[in-house]
């Protein structure tokens, strides 16, 4: 988490014009514009620290981690100064040569096989992501913060992960260097425009359920300390007024006054009351929370090769584009139809749709492949139900029910 902080840091003295320089690993020097550092209240010149390590070794550096006052103090800085910046990858080669047999080999296609239309040629279009920098606070009975970013494709609605999980620095510029070029079409929720405030909302969501699963050892590992923490406060509680009742069951069997007997009732009721009070406190005390709050976030654009390929069957056939990406090198994964997951191996649909492993059904008798899409056009046999496609089904005359060849005549 801690590149993430970095990574942070980095970018907002990029956006205030500041000079940064990296000395050593986890080490940075930073000179500040002098406006930029009297709203921050600090000095124009500083060394920041984003290890133990680093800071053990430079001592005169500034050890930044998460909840420091310079910390908070950029935050607030951020939020006032506007939640959005621009980043443009200029430095691509937007040309592949051989990139038709570059799909065939990366793209697994079982039942189908793909075909270069005549005259067809590789087209540069931008594609765009966002990097959502969220402040993560995990609150049991302690309160743990930090900075947790994804960023998302906005085509596709998915996590970039091979752009997050690149092993250098992204080629990141502030101004756009390349001719002008199309965008990329939207695959995720086609109906809304790319830059629509309802689609930056939905990959918000989005962005925030990946955030969740990127924390979810950390939250465990801290579900497991708060319940043990919580047995003993349980087990301590419980104890205490097992005693309290029981002393005051004692003194109610001893008690020949009346009056003297209600009140013990009475003082029992409260124990009992009390007791049920304070255990539903001690549990919501290590409910485990997770609070997000976005910070700012970034787009990055960035062009990339498509061309268009026939995918075909003895069935049927489609036009589909697929996307080289001159950044990591690769083709990315088209995304699987019924499910919206990238795949890098996909079967074609009889109905035209292409569909991963997961979402494929296959006819018993003739063997065509339908996706979950297409459920509605398979059907089972009422003997012994294999899967069989409109095609392949037989309806018996007498009962009105579906069976498979070898079953005729048996359902009824």
């Amino acid at each position: 988490m801690g590149d993430t902080l970095q990574d942070f840091i980095l970018a907002y003295c990029e956006e205030v014009g500041a000079l940064v320089e990296r000395p050593a690993y986890n080490l940075v020097d930073v000179l500040l514009p002098d406006e930029v550092a009297r709203r921050l209240r600090t000095d124009t010149y500083l060394r920041l620290a984003f290890s133990e390590e680093a800071a053990a070794a430079h001592p005169d550096a500034l050890h930044l981690t998460y909840g420091h006052p310079l910390l908070e103090r950029i935050e607030e800085d951020v939020r006032s100064r506007g939640q959005a910046i621009h980043w443009f990858i200029n430095d691509v080669r937007l040309a592949k040569s051989g990139l038709f047999e570059v799909i065939q080999k990366e793209i697994g296609l079982p039942n189908a096989r793909l075909r270069l239309p005549k005259n067809a040629t590789a087209r540069p279009q931008l594609h765009h992501y966002v990097r959502f920098n969220f402040k993560v606070a995990l609150i049991t009975d302690e309160k743990q913060e930090e900075l947790v970013s994804a960023i998302m494709d906005l085509h596709s609605g998915q996590p970039a992960r091979a752009l997050e999980e690149a092993h250098s620095p992204l080629p990141l510029e502030r101004e756009y260097r390349l001719r002008p070029l199309p965008d990329a079409p939207p695959l995720w929720k086609p109906d809304l425009p790319l830059l629509s405030v309802e689609r930056l909302t939905w990959l918000q969501e989005l962005a925030g359920q990946v955030v969740a699963k990127k924390l979810e050892p950390r939250i465990r590992a801290l579900q497991r300390r708060t319940a043990r923490r919580l047995e003993l406060d349980r087990a301590r509680l419980e104890a205490y007024y097992d005693d309290t009742s029981a002393e005051l069951e004692r003194r109610m069997a001893r008690a020949a006054d009346e009056d003297r007997r209600r009140s013990l009732e009475e003082k029992l009721a409260f124990t009992r009351a009390e007791r049920e009070r304070k255990l539903a406190d001690v549990e919501a005390k290590y409910r485990l929370r997770l609070v997000l709050n976005l910070i700012n976030v970034a787009f990055i654009t960035q062009p990339k090769l498509a061309l268009e390929a026939i995918v075909e069957n003895r069935y049927t056939s489609i036009t589909h584009t697929f996307v080289w990406d001159p950044l990591l090198r690769r083709v990315d994964p088209p995304l699987c139809q019924a499910c919206g997951q990238p795949r890098y191996r996909l079967h074609l649909c009889t109905n035209g749709h292409l569909a991963g492993d997961e979402c494929i059904l296959h006819c018993s008798a003739c063997k065509r492949e339908f996706c979950t899409l297409c459920q509605d056009d398979m059907g089972a046999c009422a003997v012994c139900g294999k899967l069989l496609c409109v095609h392949s089904q037989i309806r018996c005359k007498v009962c009105g029910q579906v069976t498979c060849q070898e079953h005729v005549g048996q359902c009824h």
